[in-house]
């Protein structure tokens, strides 16, 4: 029970059968020096406010209960986050419904024919036993994810100081500040130089998402007219779509779109997914973004691509940390499988969301729904134009 100190151990009994209460209480009675304190609800609805209040240490649930059925009762919460275990009892054991019990996140599954004082002790001490075993384990596991996350921040912030010296220096003297180099040395020079700014490269995507991990990722949103903002993300990535030889277009609404974002997040997640779609697009192919107004207060940003696409066993790990998909493009384009990952949360904190269809072979189309606010200011109105190719 969270929050109060108890001498009883509280048990909720939720079963619409008194009789089969009356048999548990007198289990529970005869139980030796009991710390148990049974309480009874019958009614499967005040049962879920109950278990809601979260006012008990342990829930024997029964698992008919008239129309509906007592794993029906349970989907409501996350069993796997509570701290108090759940029991679920019947009159008939049944291979399928312990399954889906345990799949749950049932403490246990005792069939009632079965029960005596003797088992039910046993049964309520261990699944406590359990129950605290499993938090201390999770503890564990979060304390050791936090101080990898925090370790990993350091040693990349430590690597990028020195990297991004190096690329300073190394620039220095391929602009002529250390004398003439010849045309082998500018060669060799260049080459350090596009590995070492890789290299940072890779520095910040980590540091990017150490941080976001770590929650220290503070948004300052203010309006931002979305459709400027992506103009000028998409005019910044523009020699990328040249050096590819690909064709870039922007559609946008007449009408500004106001939306309340945090312009530095946002930004570097819409772009990762703009250059995303240049990287996986063959040469002399299209990209074209829209911008739309919904009308149902959000805002939609379709990034459509020409690209290789994305098989559809490739979809569920789209957006995990570390995965890559392999596709006829993925070694020359490299990378540290961070980006989307990235991406995809910083629009989450935006109260957004991501969606992707595809084809393989034939292209790739990123949706990003923001939500949006009214305008304070009056419209400007503005024709549909494509950006220079």
């Amino acid at each position: 029970m969270r929050g109060t100190v108890s001498k009883y151990i509280r048990v909720l009994l939720v079963d619409d059968d008194e009789d089969d209460y009356l048999i548990i209480r007198n289990f529970i009675n005869k139980i030796h020096d009991s710390p148990f304190k049974l309480e009874w609800i019958s009614n499967i609805q005040d049962a879920s406010v109950v278990i809601d209040e979260e006012a008990h240490d342990i829930y024997l649930i029964d698992y008919r209960l008239g129309e509906e059925n007592g794993l029906e009762l349970l989907g409501r919460f996350d069993l796997v986050q509570r701290p108090e275990p759940f029991i679920i009892l019947t009159g008939a054991g049944d291979e399928r419904v312990e399954r889906k019990a345990m799949r749950m996140g049932v403490a246990d599954y005792l069939v009632k024919g079965t029960l005596d004082s003797e088992l039910l002790s046993r049964v309520l001490h261990y699944s406590m036993q359990r129950k605290r075993i499993e938090a201390q384990r999770v503890e564990q596991l979060m304390e050791i994810n936090r101080s990898k996350d925090e370790f990993i921040a350091l040693a990349s912030h430590q690597l990028r100081t020195p990297a991004t010296a190096v690329k300073q220096y190394i620039g220095m003297i391929l602009e002529g500040y250390a004398g003439d180099v010849t045309q082998e040395q500018q060669r060799f020079l260049q080459s350090a130089y596009d590995s070492n700014e890789r290299q940072i490269q890779v520095v910040n995507d980590i540091l990017r998402v150490a941080k976001l991990d770590l929650k220290k990722i503070i948004l300052k949103k203010q309006d931002v007219d979305i459709a400027k903002l992506v103009e000028s993300i998409t005019h910044d990535l523009m020699s990328h779509f040249e050096n590819r030889d690909q064709n870039v277009t922007l559609h946008k609404a007449k009408s500004s779109i106001l939306l309340p974002v945090d312009s530095e997040y946002i930004r570097m997640a819409i772009g990762n997914i703009i250059d995303n779609a240049s990287k996986y697009t063959p040469e002399g192919k299209n990209v074209t973004i829209s911008i739309a107004d919904t009308g149902k207060n959000v805002a939609e940003i379709a990034i459509c691509d020409e690209g290789v696409g994305i098989p559809k066993e490739g979809m569920d790990k789209l957006f995990k940390k570390f995965s890559r998909i392999e596709n006829p493009l993925s070694v020359k384009v490299g990378g540290t499988g961070l980006g989307l990952y990235w991406a995809k949360e910083i629009i989450e904190l935006h109260g957004g969301t991501i969606k992707v269809s595809s084809e393989v072979g034939k292209g790739t189309t990123f949706t990003i729904v923001l939500p949006k606010t009214v305008a304070t200011a009056p419209k400007r109105r503005g024709t549909l134009a494509p950006l220079p190719a």
